[in-house]
């Protein structure tokens, strides 16, 4: 297309194969080797991953205002072509990738204002992009951009944000980073729902009744403290300090101080005791390791930090981590993975960095 660079173009299928979840090991190594070739490679994979993202905004705005087009795309949608990203330097021949991945939408003109989108919307095609819009809404890639739920959240932080929310005197809230809720009062109790992240929740004498919702599950804690976090599609309670009450469809069990137990939509775990400095260091803005498989741990520190860290190397995956790390200076952990396991680190524009 005019004003588009070859570089661009190879830049923009990097991003998409990354975002369709279909990358491994070896596509990530290519990608760093592509990048590498100069300054200018550098350049064009910042400036893809920038377009990816607003791009993927515009999806969800189409997607939230016209929810009716997204069936309609879905039945006219044709199969997308599995291609590499052009320019690699193993000889694979160049193509365009049209990502079966999250892939932009548009209004109903189908005609974007700005260039670089109507890029991406010609590398995907129209009909893709519509019927692609809902699951960029609801599965974002990579965690570049939040749910709808996400965005309909009365409160919600942002990567390596945390916050303090007073619901009333006797009720405070603390949410982690990347955390949505819901709050709603009906009549003298408060409800809170979790949609994403993590939360401690500290009730008070003279607190006003209050419930947790999160996975199907009631969570009623008495005076004390309790954290709630969500796991995809497990969720995990915490009780700090008191008691807490779980009413789930599988079974109701108490919570006492010192206990956690995790659950999902159809079955609730055993209650277990809970390793409370691990579980309640984020509240102090450090992350606590304890030989923790590299693999949960880099799954950890990507919550907290801008970009993405991935490990290319299986081999390291099962190795354990310890330490106790600045939510606001990770990269201290990616520099501890580096001298203890011998890992190389590889850092790629927006904040992507490669261990293996």
């Amino acid at each position: 297309m005019s004003g588009e660079s070859p570089l661009d173009v190879q830049a923009r299928d990097w991003v998409c194969l990354l975002a369709s979840g279909r990358a491994t090991g070896r596509a990530a190594r290519r990608l760093q080797r592509w990048c590498a070739r100069s300054e200018a490679h550098q350049a064009a994979f910042a400036r893809a991953r920038e377009q990816w993202h607003d791009a993927a905004r515009a999806a969800a705005l189409h997607r939230h205002l016209y929810p009716e087009t997204d069936a309609a795309a879905a039945q006219a949608a044709p199969a997308s072509p599995r291609r590499s990203p052009g320019g690699e330097p193993d000889g694979v021949a160049p193509g365009r990738l049209a990502p079966d991945g999250p892939a932009p939408a548009f209004a109903r003109t189908g005609r974007p204002r700005d260039p670089a989108r109507r890029r991406w919307l010609a590398a995907g095609g129209l009909a893709a992009a519509g019927a692609a819009a809902g699951a960029a809404a609801a599965f974002p890639p990579l965690g570049l951009w939040p749910s709808w739920q996400e965005l309909g959240a009365d409160y919600r932080t942002g990567v390596g944000e945390q916050r303090r929310v007073a619901l009333s005197p006797h009720i405070e809230l603390v949410l982690n980073t990347r955390t949505s809720l819901a709050v709603q009062s009906a009549g003298a109790q408060e409800s809170v729902r979790l949609i994403a992240g993590e939360a401690a929740v500290r009730r008070t004498a003279g607190a006003a009744a209050l419930e947790l919702l999160a996975g199907g599950a009631r969570i009623v804690p008495g005076v004390g403290s309790v954290e709630l976090r969500r796991a995809g599609e497990r969720y995990c309670l915490t009780c700090a300090e008191g008691e807490a009450e779980l009413r789930h469809p599988a079974r109701t069990l108490v919570l006492r101080a010192g206990q956690r137990v995790w659950y999902g939509p159809a079955d609730v775990a055993e209650v277990a005791a809970a390793d409370m400095e691990q579980a309640l260091a984020w509240q102090r803005g450090v992350l606590a390791f304890r030989a923790m498989p590299l693999a949960e741990a880099v799954e950890e520190i990507n919550r907290y930090r801008r970009g993405r860290v991935v490990l290319v190397d299986p081999a390291l995956a099962q190795r354990r981590l310890s330490g106790h790390f600045r939510i606001d200076a990770l990269d201290e952990a990616l520099v501890q993975i580096e001298q203890v396991f011998g890992a190389a680190v590889t850092r790629l524009p927006g904040g992507v960095v490669l261990l293996g």
